[in-house]
This record gives C-alpha cells, structure tokens and sequence, in this order.
C-alpha cells in the first residue's frame, strides 16, 4: 500500500500506483493544476493495468479538458484496447467547473452510481489548485467520489496553493513530480481540442423542433424574449429519468425550440441550458454574460481597451509554452510590440513594450503587475492609455522599467486627463528609469500633480528586477534614443545544498518540502520548525540551506540599430537563451532603409541569433511593406540561423 503523504518522482510514483491498483479496487483522485499531466496519468495506470489483464474505469470531472468523451460534461469511461471506452456522461452545459462547481459535485454523483464496482477507478479532477473554488472543488470530490488515494500532481512552481486542505485530508496523500511528458497547452490548443470532441459526438446529429410550452427551463437560460441569446447554446434534454441526450440551439422563435440533437429516444420534459457556446463555423467557448453573440466574425474579436473593435483581425504571433511560463506577441509579427508572460504560478502578467493593448484580454490586463518599456516611441509606449483605461478602480500595483525619460513621458499622459471625479482612487504607477548603473525610481498617481521622487537603486550585472522566481535583466542598446532590450531569466528549481544541511547540523525532513514552497511564495518572514525543535524565518534559512538553479532564459530585443557595439552587448544578454525574440525589420535587399532607420535586417538578426547560441529564434516587427509576402523575410533569417518559430 502506497504510504502516507509522500513526495516521489514520477517513474517511480506510476510504478507504485499501477502495483496498488492492481492489488486493492482504489479510488485515485488525480489532483493538480492544468497541464500538470493528470489525464496522461490516468492513461498511462491504465496502460499497465491493461498489460496485466485488468481493466479499470476512469471519470473525466473536467468539463472545459476533458480527457476523453464529451466536453460540457461530466464523463465516465472504462479502459478498452488502448483507449477510454465512453460508458456514460452527465450533461452539465458549461466549461466553468469553478462557477458551477455544485452542479458538477452532483453530476459526478450520479455517474458513481454507474461506476463497475469490481473496478479500480481513477478520477481526473479539473485543473483547479488555487482559491475558494478549487479548495470547495477538491473537498466535495473527495467526498462524493468515497476517494481512498489522493495523488496531488505538484509542478513545484506555487501552482498548488490548497496545502492546509491537502494536509486535511483523511486518507494517503501521494505527492508525484510531474511527467517530463506533460505539457500545459495553450488556450488556442484546449478550444480546438475540445471542439473537435464535440464535433464527433454531434457527427449523427440531426435537426428538430420543441416547444418551450409545459417544459422545465432549467440552468441559467436567456429570457426568452431575447431569442438572439439562444443561438448556439448547448442544451441537455432530459426527465425524471435522467439525461436523454445533448445538443446545441439553432434559433427560438415564439416558443419554438430549433436544435441539432442525435434522435430522441423519448420526449424531454426538462431543458438544461447554461454558457457553454457552439456557433457555426466558430469554436465551443463560454457564451459571454454581457454582449450580444452574434454569427458574423465580430465574434473573434477580443475586447478593445481603447481602440475601435473593427480593426482588421490579425494572426497572433507565436506562443511559448513552458511549466512556468507562457509568452505570446499579442500584436502579432508586423504590428506594435506587445509581448505578453502568463505565469503558471499565480495570475499575473508582465508585458514587455505597450504597443496597441486593444488585444490585450481585459482578464490579463488587471493583472500586470510588472512593464519592461523598450523606449518611448509610439508604437511601443501608446497602449499605456488603453491599459489606464481598463485599471481605474485598480488597486494592484504596477511598476514600469525602461530607459530614461520614462516618467516624464508617462506623467505627460496621465496629466492629458481631466481627473475632477476621481479623488484619491487614481491608478499610481511605479516608474523605474535606467541610468547607467543606477534605477532612479519615481511615483505617478492618476489625479496627482506631483511626481514623487523615490530612492535610487543601484543595478549590479544588469538586474533591474528580482524575486524568488525570476529576475529581469537590461542591457542599454542605441536607436538613435536610448533603448533597453530585456532578459527574463527564471529559476527553474530550488535545491538543498546536502552540504549546507551537514555544515549546520540539520537532519532531511518533510520540513525542507515546506522550507522550499514558502521561499518560492515569497513568505520570507514566516517561521519554519526545525527537527532540533527550534524556528527560523524562510529568508534566513533560505540564504542558508537552499540553491537556485536556472531555467529557460527569453531575451527580448527591439528598435535597434545594427552597429558593432549593439551587437556586442545583445550577443553578450541573449548568449544560450532558449529563446530570443528580435526584430527584423528589414530584408537584407532594404539595408539601407535599416541603416536610415536604425533597425535590424534579417541577415543581422540571424547573424546575432547564431553568435548568441540561442536554442530558437522568433523574429517580429517586421516593417509592413512586406505584409503580402513574409516567407521572404522568413527565409532569409533561416539561410542563417534555421532554428526559427513561425507564427501560428
């Protein structure tokens, strides 16, 4: 039996848990956050279990991922030549397992009253590990399931955040490092996923028409005096009995019902509609709460923060998808820099540049925390306007780096606006100017006059930006202006130095676990109970006993010109990056135009590419001029350096 609370890696945490399954018909919960691998888990037990000639059953609770079945449900299966075998499914019409956690918790009730009680049976919880929500989650689960083994698949970034519930837990808690194998996909890569699964189901689906007159509503349904609200909802008929079969709403009108739905074994009398959207030629998403959908291409278009929302749709620049990060050129490859970092770990964002924010989701928006200005040229520093516009009433903090100027340039924006209504609830910004070895640093409050002027700062090695997980390095660059370009360099892993632990005669507990996921929280000041029984803050033990090792380093570059000495320094910042974002504004046909312009061609961008050793390349703002024909561009760079990613 597998012990109590451990922490194993995954070879042999799979091996472990494939013996116990196969000798006691468990319960497993897989618990994790997205991407950390739960669904190739529950697949990879049932691989082994096949091999040894046994079965197992398998419930998919996460509506939005599910591992196999139907999305917008809840979804029972059991193991059949290499594949989940779809047994039953619970409709629940959503992909929000937060928002509608309890009709989920009811839903997983049911379908364990279908669940083969000879077999072992694996539960893949939804990719929830932060907050109220997930917290509730993770406890009703555990309860509705009769769960007898938790596995908590832990990336060790501070993506779990539910360790006090986790402990509470009364039964065995299996801590296993997550598979080489697993990868968190990008949004773009779960719609389509998850589109293509409701495709298949809907494949026999044929049209029909109810009437609303004497049937139960049920859900969150439009009013029915909006009927345009309807239109691509997914619906679940059903009655006393229970579910009858799902579908998705072509139109009402005066109480007429259109669906496409597989044929009906018996009338509904019950209709179960909540956000989960399907339109014609569009994508299953979550139906937005406060506009109108529509079926024309507006849909695609994401909120605008202060540009129009009929600008042209653009194809998105590449993303880059690690454990600890995703990065995406918002603006694409030929229109104002915008680089976008999702951390894994928590909600904030950084931006690297503010070009045109208008595409920039208003959910990462509230969240920045963090801005890395190139320079003040427009194109660079213009969406500062529209990100103002979305964090009035914002109380979170948001502090800007580039080169020196900066706060005048913001302060000028900020003083365009008539502030008369706002008190002393203005958004402040921190503003960190690059002078040489110094950060000198100053503060800017929406509705204040003045700047405040705040202590220098002084810079060692480049690093204008540090914390546990990451730090953010400059390097000064000329444009005919100052220009910063940035390196975001992340720790990849903290590690206890055996010798540290022997010089100050500690003994290896559970307590370094603890040691090491406070420090990567930032709870420096909190105390951590040693085996002599004795307590010290995480800094100090930190400084003493732990070691940090580097991750995947990201350069980005911009608006340079292409003299010796730039190269030199953007060589010396992006040398083995794994990955370097830079400029290629020119063909090497246009040099001139480059020189004019001080900007890069793509011969120089792929000569600095390769100097630096970096492990990809993604080149971006390329000048339009050759928006019709960008393979040019591409194939230049790759004559050069052939490692290069294309845009999606």
């Amino acid at each position: 039996m597998v012990s109590p609370t451990v922490h194993i890696p995954y070879p042999e945490g799979v091996e472990e848990l494939s013996r116990t399954l196969l000798q006691k018909s468990e319960r497993v919960l897989l618990f994790g956050p997205p991407g950390a691998g739960k669904s190739y888990l529950a697949a990879e037990l049932a691989r082994r279990l096949q091999a040894e000639e046994r079965s197992c059953a398998c419930l998919s609770a996460d509506p939005g991922s599910p591992g196999f079945g139907i999305p917008a449900a809840i979804n029972l299966g059991v193991w059949n030549q290499d594949s989940w075998q779809l047994e039953a499914f619970e409709a629940l019409c959503s992909l929000d397992a937060a928002r509608f956690r309890l009709p989920l918790a009811e839903a997983v009730s049911r379908l364990m009253l279908k669940v083969p009680v000879q077999l072992p049976l694996i539960i893949d919880a939804p990719g929830m590990a932060k907050g109220v929500a997930a917290a509730e989650m993770l406890l009703t689960l555990v309860n509705v399931t009769a769960a007898t083994l938790i596995v908590v698949l832990d990336r060790q970034d501070g993506s779990i955040e539910l360790e006090q519930e986790i402990a509470s837990l009364p039964m065995p808690v299996v801590r296993l490092a997550t598979s080489d194998e697993a990868q968190l996909p990008s949004r773009h890569e779960r719609v389509d996923r998850r589109t293509r699964l409701w495709k298949q189901y809907m494949g026999s689906a044929g049209e029909t028409v109810l009437t609303l007159d004497g049937k139960a509503l049920l859900g969150t349904p439009p009013p029915v005096n909006c009927p345009e609200k309807w239109c691509g909802l997914l619906i679940s008929l059903g009655d006393a009995d229970g579910l009858i079969a799902m579908g998705e709403v072509l139109e009402l009108q005066e109480q007429q019902l259109k669906i496409r739905c597989h044929s009906l074994r018996r009338p509904p009398r019950q209709l179960l509609v909540r956000d989960a959207r399907h339109l014609p030629g569009h994508k299953l998403k979550t139906a937005s709460h406060r506009q109108t959908p529509k079926t024309d291409t507006s849909l695609l278009s994401g909120p605008s923060l202060v540009y129009p929302s009929d600008h042209k749709n653009i194809n998105h620049g590449p993303q880059i998808r690690r454990r600890d990060i995703t990065a995406e050129l918002v603006n694409g490859l030929f229109e104002d820099p915008l680089l976008l970092i999702k951390t894994n770990w928590s909600r904030r964002c950084l931006l690297f540049d503010l070009g045109n924010t208008s595409r920039l989701p208003l959910r990462h928006a509230h969240n920045v925390s963090h801005i890395f200005i190139s320079h003040a040229h427009f194109d660079h520093i213009g969406g500062f306007m529209g990100l103002l516009r979305v964090r009035l009433g914002t109380c979170a903090p948001c502090t800007l780096y580039g080169p020196p100027g900066l706060a005048r340039h913001i302060a000028g924006m900020l003083s365009g606006i008539l502030w008369d209504r706002i008190g002393e609830n203005g958004p402040a910004f921190d503003i960190a100017e690059l002078h040489g070895e110094q950060l000198r640093c100053f503060r800017l409050q929406a509705g204040h006059d003045k700047m405040i002027v705040l202590p220098e700062r002084s810079v060692e090695d480049g690093i204008i930006y540090q914390e546990e997980r990451f730090l953010v390095r400059a390097v000064e660059l000329d444009h005919g202006t100052p220009v910063l370009a940035y390196a975001y360099e992340p720790v990849a892993a903290v590690v206890v130095s055996e010798l540290a632990l022997k010089e100050h005669q500690l003994t290896p507990g559970p307590w370094l676990g603890k040691l090491k996921y406070t420090y990567m929280a930032g709870e420096q000041s909190r105390l951590i109970e040693l085996p002599n029984g004795e307590s010290q803050p995480v800094g100090v033990l930190a400084r003493l006993l732990l070691r940090k090792q580097a991750g995947n380093k990201l350069v980005y570059a911009t608006d340079l010109a292409d003299t010796a000495e730039n190269r030199e320094k953007l060589i010396t910042l992006a040398r083995h990056a794994d990955t370097l974002i830079c400029e290629a504004a020119f063909t090497r046909d246009d040099q001139q135009r480059g020189v004019n312009n001080g900007h890069l061609t793509t011969t120089a961008c792929g000569e600095i590419a390769a100097a630096a050793g970096v492990k990809q390349l993604i080149p971006f703002h390329f000048s339009r001029r050759y928006e019709n024909d960008p393979e040019k561009l591409f194939q230049e760079i790759e004559d050069i350096f052939p490692n290069v990613v294309r845009s999606l």
